[in-house]
């Protein structure tokens, strides 16, 4: 009888010690999507900077060109969302903070479309092939890669009682003329969002274009170029929501960032070294280098 007691209390001990690390676990993690409103909404605006500089001058190459690159503006200026829309952001299950997950683009391109209704998640062809270096004495063949790394990924960074914040990073293009095989490509959409997890409203909204030299490609009638938009970027926040956020669990932004960036390009996980560095290493142990180029180009006076 004593022997079936002690089972039976050990049974319960594990019982009970299973469902705290449940528990516990179920504490980790958070299901977003439970806690929106669906029948609030929110304004959203839209900004559409025009070009500002462009590499090689293809929006001023013809009248043609400038019809359809120098008046670009938002489709909506303003447009109302039922926030419900915003669930295009958020997991599709419980996730921890630091958690990545990939976004789905026929959810997404709603809000992309308020700046231009050729918004799409396909990305134009861009052919590739084969080309050839000499770099300290030896002849290097250089692949290139032929389309668009295509996708749109978010993160949890953060969380609070009240609040939770998503970042995201989205690559998308949009169709600007189908005959004149014109396309505007930014190099990627950014943003975030904040959640009031009370009430289940948005409380901050930004998507945008990040902001550097050139940071939009373009092409039209087979000609190509890389130019500079200061601004295009959507936006919405609740006013009577802005009290200051003491996040409980967080990671920082760039860590986050960088999460997002090797969700797209899994080579950003690897050690990187100078050219320099490299070469030592790969004389020391014998061994072949791997390079591989993420911006600008390779040419025999600059290597």
């Amino acid at each position: 009888m004593k022997r079936n007691w002690l089972i039976i209390a050990v049974l319960i001990a594990s019982i009970i010690g299973l469902s705290l690390s449940l528990q516990s676990c179920t504490a980790n993690k958070i299901n977003l999507r439970k806690t929106l409103d669906t029948k609030e909404t929110l304004q959203v605006q839209a900004y559409w900077d025009p070009i500002a500089d462009a590499s090689l001058g293809l929006p001023d190459h013809s009248p043609k060109h400038a019809a359809l690159f120098k008046n670009l503006s938002p489709a909506h200026p303003s447009q109302e969302y039922k926030v419900d829309a915003f669930k295009a952001f958020l997991p599709k299950g419980s996730v921890p903070v630091g958690h990545v997950w990939d976004l789905d683009m026929n959810e997404v391109l709603p809000f992309l479309r308020q700046f231009h209704p050729g918004a799409t998640g396909e990305m134009h062809i861009n052919p590739g092939g084969e080309s050839s270096i000499e770099i300290f004495g030896r002849r290097v063949t250089l692949i290139k890669v032929g389309l668009e790394s295509e996708g749109a990924f978010a993160c949890l960074r953060a969380l609070s009682p009240t609040y939770a914040e998503i970042v995201f990073r989205i690559h998308a293009e949009f169709q600007l003329d189908e005959e004149a095989r014109a396309y505007f490509t930014p190099a990627q959409f950014t943003g975030q969002l904040i959640l009031n997890r009370n009430n289940g409203t948005i409380r901050d909204f930004w998507l945008h274009l990040p902001s550097r030299k050139t940071n939009v490609d373009i092409n039209a009638f087979g000609g190509a170029d890389m130019v500079y938009v200061p601004r295009m970027e959507l936006i919405a926040q609740n006013a009577h929501d802005q009290r200051d956020v003491v996040w409980e669990t967080a990671i920082t932004k760039n860590e986050a960032k960088d999460l997002l960036e090797a969700s797209f390009y899994k080579f950003s996980e690897i050690e990187r070294l100078s050219i320099e560095a490299a070469v030592a290493q790969a004389q020391a142990e014998n061994r072949p280098i791997h390079v591989v180029l993420t911006w600008g180009v390779f040419d025999d006076e600059s290597c």
